[in-house]
């Protein structure tokens, strides 16, 4: 198992709006697609920063997930609003559970 903890950056001033399209929109047509989002954030120090952890069996429960979202009809417009609303791409960093962490 692991996580992912995924970092999208809104223009300046559209955090609001990307914090409410991902939250809205695009988690749950990622959790349609089977993925567990284990929770989702907006940084405080960052008004435009949205965060969200993934958790994945192993990096074929990963493509598995992904290519059911990608091959979503809704998809295309969905990764369109996204671009629109972002400054860039994504930061993603891939995390292994301790043997005493809590998320296991």
């Amino acid at each position: 198992m692991f996580y992912e903890i995924r970092t999208e950056h809104a223009h300046p001033g559209r955090g609001a709006e990307l914090a409410g399209y991902l939250a809205e929109t695009v988690i749950p047509l990622h959790e349609e697609g089977g993925m567990h989002v284990v929770g989702s954030f907006t940084a405080l120090d960052d008004e435009d920063a949205f965060v969200w952890i993934r958790r994945f069996e192993d990096a074929a429960d990963r493509e598995r997930v992904v290519d059911a979202v990608h091959r979503d009809p809704r998809c295309p417009a969905v990764i369109e609003t996204v671009s629109a609303l972002t400054a860039g791409s994504a930061s993603t960093v891939r995390l292994a559970p301790t043997a005493g962490s809590q998320l296991r």
